[in-house]
């Protein structure tokens, strides 16, 4: 089970360097004047994590919900979804918990690399 959650975590980890530095625009020139902005999914990284928090207090699933109380994303610093792809492959976590962020996980960035170009996607 650790080699699985490990190399899992892994591709995603590979995955997602892939795909941190790529641009994403955010509107295009319209009536009012204002040009395009553009991020890189990097700055999605909080977003990202953010949201799985708020899924997993909201999972009923108790070594989920035990993960992110220990994990609040509100004290995340750095960059929070490459830390926590760094500790999945370390395979820190309880089962029950690498199992869930990892099934989200690669949905989430199999999804942004169909959207935004990535040549791999993982778990596949």
């Amino acid at each position: 089970m650790a080699d699985d959650v490990s190399q899992r975590a892994s591709r995603l980890s590979r995955l997602w360097s892939e795909l941190a530095m790529r641009h994403v625009a955010l509107g295009s020139s319209c009536g009012c004047g204002a040009g395009g902005v553009s991020l890189q999914l990097v700055d999605f990284e909080l977003d990202i994590v953010d949201y799985l928090e708020d899924q997993g207090l909201r999972s009923g699933v108790a070594e989920v919900e035990k993960f992110f109380r220990a994990r609040p994303t509100s004290e995340a610093t750095g960059l929070p979804l490459q830390t926590l792809l760094e500790d999945l492959e370390r395979d820190e976590f309880a089962a029950e918990a690498s199992e869930w962020l990892l099934a989200r996980l690669e949905r989430t960035l199999n999804s942004f690399a169909e959207l935004h170009g990535g040549r791999q996607q993982a778990g596949s």
